[in-house]
């Protein structure tokens, strides 16, 4: 093989590559994020833990594993919490996972968020991140935003009307 021919299969070769791995990237749809519910888990002297049970749903025809997921929370626009799991997730194939997310938060944090419900019979949240998955075509990273409102009339669980977002 001559030294023009070698460059020719090298341009060839990285061409390919290129095309082939922005093709892949398109191939996988976005994993969706829904909030199914927030519960008041713990309560201490300096502060609460609340837990939010989301669902990961895979449109896919093959499985993925989350391997990062960052979400930051918001009361009335008002920044409360934020937080991050490392935890390998696996979601199967055109399925969904349920998730508990724990979110740990001083009542100093949650000062300007409280202070915003004083008087309110439901409070907007706001729940934002970026899911990090893993599958065959390599690491994967997607934003995700999700809002709602809180009764804050009743003491059951939050229950999410809305269904996933993309």
């Amino acid at each position: 093989m001559t030294l023009s021919s070698r460059r020719k299969a090298l341009f060839i070769l990285l061409t390919a590559s290129l095309v082939l791995s922005g093709c892949l990237g398109r191939m996988i749809t976005q994993p969706t994020v829904a909030i199914e519910e927030i519960r008041l888990t713990g309560l201490s002297l300096t502060g609460a833990t609340l837990t939010f049970l989301v669902e990961l749903d895979n449109p896919n025809g093959f499985d993925v594993t989350v391997t990062a997921f960052t979400y930051s929370v918001y009361l009335n626009d008002r920044p409360v919490a934020n937080g991050e799991t490392a935890e390998l997730i696996p979601i199967k194939r055109r399925s969904i996972t349920p998730v508990s997310l724990p979110l740990k938060t001083t009542f100093q944090d949650l000062e300007q968020g409280l202070n915003s419900l004083i008087g309110s019979d439901t409070a907007e949240y706001r729940i934002e991140g970026s899911l990090a998955v893993r599958s065959f075509f390599g690491r994967l990273e997607f934003p995700y935003n999700r809002t709602g409102r809180i009764d804050l009339k009743h003491r059951r669980p939050f229950k999410s009307p809305d269904g996933p977002v993309s």
